[in-house]
């Protein structure tokens, strides 16, 4: 597999644009690192990196730029050996299974080109950036450092027809069979893209891993922590007050579980 790198000229050094050359298939790799980057650490091997992917709208694909939601920003600006990088996937089209191949280039890219061991990466994404980072975790690196999924959908508003409906049906069911890794999933009543009856059954069907679970946010509480959120709560996460509720008991503890993994590992 080759691996080929591109950067914009004039740019800071934290931001690059990178591309994985993939058999037949390129899905290229580009966003930027929140602050420091990889090349400010020293040993990747102790460096836990958060691969963070936007959602998805047709309407403004392809001018996505970096972001920063506030509850990542309070990861980079409370643990100095975490990395963020923040991806952009500005294809004017995307299928489901498109954003968990995007998403798997950048964990190649980071494991194959800056020898970062798999069980340092935590995958994090808002909507179909959260779906794509489910199922990547799920079907293909079942020994991720962990998973932060919010709102994770990429089946269009609601109403869902009946095919879509039978659709997302399954492929939750092939998650819940398939999870073996430590994470969050964020649900949020209220969410115009599905309903919290999808997820019903999920933490019992399979053999799911222990560490992963399923934050249902009711209705209320969205509101408390989402002041943008009378309409909608789809993206209840943008908000700083959202990150302060849930950060401390929810992201730390998950960045914590791979710093323990990582400082085991250095004392074998």
């Amino acid at each position: 597999m080759t691996l080929r790198m591109r950067v914009s000229l004039g740019r800071p050094a934290c931001l690059a644009a990178l591309a994985l050359a993939a058999t037949s298939c390129t899905f290229p790799v580009e966003g930027q690192f929140a602050g420091r980057s990889l090349a400010d650490r020293a040993d990747p091997t102790r460096t836990i990196v958060l691969i963070y992917n936007h959602g998805f709208s047709r309407d403004t694909a392809g001018t996505y730029k970096p972001g920063v939601p506030p509850i990542l920003q309070l990861a980079v600006d409370r643990n100095p050996d975490v990395v963020l990088f923040s991806q952009v996937r500005n294809a004017s089209r995307l299928e489901r299974t498109h954003h968990s191949d995007y998403i798997e280039s950048a964990v190649e890219l980071f494991r194959r080109r800056d020898g970062v061991p798999l069980e340092n990466i935590i995958l994090v994404g808002q909507s179909c950036g959260g779906w794509g980072s489910l199922q990547a975790a799920a079907f293909v690196y079942p020994g991720i450092g962990g998973v932060l999924a919010f709102a994770p959908t990429c089946h269009g508003q609601l109403p869902h027809s009946s095919s879509v409906k039978r659709a997302r049906e399954s492929e939750i069911a092939q998650l819940a069979e398939r999870v073996r890794f430590p994470g969050v999933i964020f649900l949020y009543e209220g969410d115009s893209y599905y309903d919290l009856a999808d997820w019903e059954g999920f933490e019992t069907r399979g053999p799911q891993a222990p560490d992963l679970k399923l934050e249902r946010l009711a209705r209320g509480r969205v509101l408390e922590v989402c002041s943008r959120c009378g309409r909608d709560s789809h993206g209840a996460m943008s908000d700083a007050r959202f990150g302060a509720a849930f950060f401390p008991s929810h992201v730390q503890p998950l960045i914590e579980r791979v710093r323990e993994r990582i400082r085991a590992r250095s004392e074998r």
